[in-house]
């Protein structure tokens, strides 16, 4: 089980009706927002319990919000199933992404381009946590998640289906902005250390560079993602 030790995270989750089991509310003077969970907890029909912080500092720890919530695993997707429902034509493809910190971004800035869904590698992928509910704000209910157990089959399925596919890559001689986002598009994104895979750069139609002063190696690859998606989302609604 995940928890959820973030109010704004909370407050998403309960919104997008994540699958929250329970929630422990400290009973410590409470803002405004706090508020807002409890009346969304009893208009979800969520088990809350006001509790003394101490009660929570022990499920917790000492980082959190006043807060502490009991959230079922995801619910992924399978790919056929997203392809589907698919309304923009916008897909993120997490090649090996192992910080739970740049999964909780990146789901975000998907859920913020209406991206119609992200693909994340069974193996060698960050876990779905605190630390991603917490940076994703709740975005992880908002976005279909497909646990890819295979990501170069699901990619040759994404381009059997009409996706042009790209990858992220600092060596690319093509920028990013000079690509025409308008089609479907798959945008894959590496590892933090190694980047994209080999094999996915092979079956990638186009790979894309981010240009930067010299003075900084690479971008986090949240950043990164937020870069070329934003752009994608730009050309889409131009």
């Amino acid at each position: 089980m995940a928890a959820i030790t973030s109010l704004n995270a909370l407050v998403e989750a309960l919104r997008e009706g994540a699958p929250v089991n329970k929630v422990l509310i400290s009973r410590s003077p409470r803002d405004a927002k706090v508020a807002l969970v409890i009346d969304l907890c009893r208009r979800r029909r969520v088990v809350f319990q006001l509790v003394p912080a101490e009660a929570i500092d022990r499920k917790a720890g000492a980082r959190h919000q006043g807060v502490w919530a009991e959230v079922a695993p995801v619910n992924f997707c399978s790919l056929e199933e997203m392809l589907v429902a698919a309304r923009t034509g916008l897909v993120v493809v997490l090649d090996g992404i192992e910080d739970t910190g740049n999964l909780g971004a990146i789901v975000r800035t998907a859920a913020a381009v209406a991206a119609d869904g992200v693909l994340l590698s069974v193996r060698g992928s960050a876990p779905v946590n605190d630390t991603t509910w917490k940076t994703s704000a709740g975005a992880l209910a908002k976005v279909r998640l497909v646990q890819a157990h295979n990501l170069a089959q699901d990619v040759a399925k994404l381009k059997e289906g009409g996706y042009w596919v790209v990858a992220a890559d600092q060596h690319a001689g093509t920028r990013f902005y000079d690509f025409d986002f308008r089609g479907r598009t798959a945008v894959i994104l590496g590892n933090e250390g190694k980047g994209v895979s080999p094999l996915l750069k092979k079956k990638a139609d186009q790979l894309l560079a981010i240009p930067h002063a010299p003075a900084v190696e690479s971008l986090n690859v949240s950043a990164a993602a937020a870069i070329i998606l934003f752009e994608a989302y730009r050309q889409k609604n131009r």
